[in-house]
């Protein structure tokens, strides 16, 4: 099958996602992400909150201008209006820097956190689908969501290292920053759709190595479903709250519609002619 077929493949499935999930009972599943996201993002500015405090008085100090009390001039007044508003912005800036970095780092916690939810979404979307029944265990579960944290945080690392490949590239070429951002995106799109399709391999009861070559094989479909997740996790809050399920469920949607048609025919035998 072209890359061109199986990259529609892998967008017509997500797209049908959402409406796949509403038709068979699986809305309640985009409420959790929500759930996890804000405790996730309150936990950690909570814990970090002292920390930071701590950060921004010791930047706010070593950033601080002598003033001599004694002093009326213009100058003392101002340096004073400066250490003043010092106080107040250095600490909003280092809490927006922690909180980009956590939203930064938002996509891969989120998939390590929601692997039970994605697998079990990808299980039951798959026996809707095919009828094929897989028989709820615990364990087997947990294995499913273990090998899917795992896949996470091996995504996140191989992709971590092709990132800062292609940014050391660029610093030495510049020139090549328009690619390098096309690069990126196609890196991060790959890794996505990579953690998806995964889930579905998985029950093929595929090693990690054999699930590398059958991505590969659909490179496509899971370029397709990781561009459309990684643009739709950009939307606030709303991209974190369906992105992930849809992604899961377009993968199982698309993998089932491409194997549905590589049914192979049989040969037929040859036809018999009558010799005149």
């Amino acid at each position: 099958m072209s890359f061109s077929r199986d990259f529609r493949l892998g967008l017509s499935g997500f797209v049908r996602a959402f409406r796949f999930a509403l038709d068979n009972r699986m809305a309640w599943m985009f409420l959790i992400p929500v759930l996890l996201w804000v405790l996730l993002a309150f936990g950690l500015l909570a814990l970090l909150e002292g920390p930071v405090e701590r950060l921004s008085d010791w930047v706010a100090l070593r950033l601080e201008l002598p003033v001599d009390a004694a002093a009326q001039d213009w100058w003392s007044s101002a340096k004073a209006f400066l250490n003043g508003a010092r106080g107040v912005i250095v600490p909003i800036l280092l809490k927006l820097a922690v909180a980009y970095l956590l939203f930064v780092a938002n996509k891969y916690i989120v998939l390590i956190l929601l692997s039970p939810l994605l697998a079990y979404a990808s299980e039951r979307t798959e026996e809707v689908l095919t009828g094929r029944r897989f028989p709820f265990g615990g364990v087997q579960l947990l294995k499913d969501a273990l090998r899917g944290a795992l896949i996470a945080l091996r995504n996140g690392i191989l992709e971590l290292a092709f990132t800062v490949g292609i940014w050391f590239l660029t610093l030495f070429v510049p020139l090549l920053a328009p690619v390098s951002f096309i690069l990126l995106f196609i890196v991060s799109a790959y890794f996505y759709g990579f953690s998806m399709f995964d889930y579905v391999f998985e029950r093929r009861r595929m090693r990690i190595g054999e699930s590398v070559r059958a991505v590969n094989d659909s490179i496509g479909a899971v370029l397709a479903n990781g561009a459309l997740f990684s643009l739709v996790m950009k939307l606030p809050l709303l991209g974190v709250m369906v992105a992930p399920v849809m992604a899961s469920i377009g993968a199982v949607l698309a993998t089932v519609r491409k194997e549905s048609t590589l049914v192979t025919i049989p040969p037929q035998p040859p036809s018999t002619r009558l010799v005149r």
